[in-house]
């Protein structure tokens, strides 16, 4: 979920109107596209990355989209999906980079090219704490989804939007708005949708590829994170945790887990839900994800561990042991429970 981000005060003054047709204007006049996002991609990096990469194709340009890592399982129908490249060539160069949904420049993949090779880089995001990290920055905290960005992007270039593109966006759509029931669903997101339908896209079939073809080794998964469920003290806050244990028994990997942390959430009287994903091998950093009811700003939590997000969702990774770590947590989660009730 990527929460509404209206009235959260922004340090930065992104100015998306502003930038938007200056990311028009950098995409039309280049050749060479390279559409890349974070690592361990969500529905709306990649959709909103697929997207901009299937009206760029019908454009005629030449379009490479990257990710090493691997694709969410229910997002894989999307059209260029398959087409997702691992790694890019030593030597490969681009006009133009575009970043989707990354936050940072370091949750890129390795193989992005450094400048000059990389072109202008272009970071499209709505996240309230990202880094101002391209050369163009296309940020609209306000924004349901990156798929936003990239629908008007489209629009922008005076591309007619196809069946493909719109589907795509849709997907990003209903990855940040939970399937149009959080927050972040708004008057904008649902016009958007509209016209998406009216470009072939059937609501009740999206609905089922996203979420109704679950994998049944996704479902064995999460009994066992459920059965790590607790509450602390107080019935505010909310854990889970993920081990790599479980997920070798259950032959699954990391991006089955995604919405699992919401079925913390959901206990009734919990404001704040945690999730603790063991390190895998080569690290030492425990995943922490967090999700609000509305009252605390996980985001400020994330931001004190080098992570951000939004207030309503929001990540971050912390080196230690996992008692440890899970003591930082429930010490932070209840300084901003006490000052959310001041």
């Amino acid at each position: 979920m990527k929460a509404k981000n209206r009235g959260v005060k922004n340090a930065r003054e992104w100015k998306p109107a502003e930038n938007l047709p200056r990311a028009v204007e950098a995409l039309r006049g280049a050749g060479r596209v390279l559409l890349t996002m974070h690592r361990g991609p969500d529905g709306d990096a990649l959709g909103s990355a697929l997207a901009l990469g299937c009206a760029l194709r019908e454009m005629g340009r030449e379009v490479t989209v990257y990710n090493p890592d691997e694709l969410p399982y229910n997002f894989r129908f999307l059209a260029g999906a398959d087409r997702v490249a691992k790694t890019l060539p030593a030597d490969a160069a681009y006009d133009v980079t575009v970043a989707t949904d990354a936050g940072s420049a370091d949750r890129l993949g390795p193989d992005v090219p450094p400048p000059p090779r990389r072109g202008v880089l272009l970071n499209l995001d709505h996240h309230i704490t990202t880094e101002p990290f391209g050369d163009l920055n296309y940020v609209d905290p306000e924004a349901a989804s990156v798929g936003i960005l990239a629908y008007k992007i489209i629009q922008g270039l005076g591309h007619p939007l196809s069946r493909d593109a719109a589907e795509c966006i849709y997907a990003s759509i209903l990855a940040d708005t939970g399937c149009f029931r959080y927050s972040s669903t708004d008057p904008e997101c649902l016009r958007i949708a509209a016209d998406l339908l009216e470009h072939g896209v059937e609501p009740w079939e999206m609905t089922v590829r996203v979420y109704e073809q679950q994998p049944l080794a996704r479902m064995k998964l999460l009994a066992e994170v459920l059965n790590t469920l607790e509450v602390a003290p107080g019935g505010k806050l909310a854990t889970i945790t993920i081990t790599r244990d479980m997920v070798a028994r259950t032959g699954t990997h990391l991006d089955l887990t995604d919405g699992f942390i919401n079925y913390a959430r959901s206990i009734d009287g919990v404001e704040v839900a945690a999730s603790f994903r063991e390190p895998e091998d080569g690290s030492q950093a425990w995943r922490v994800s967090f999700r609000s009811r509305g009252n605390v700003d996980v985001s400020a939590i994330a931001q004190r561990f080098g992570g951000g997000g939004h207030k309503n969702a929001a990540g971050c990774a912390i080196e230690g042991d996992e008692a440890a770590v899970r003591a930082r947590i429930a010490a932070e989660v209840a300084q901003a429970l006490e000052q959310s009730h001041a």
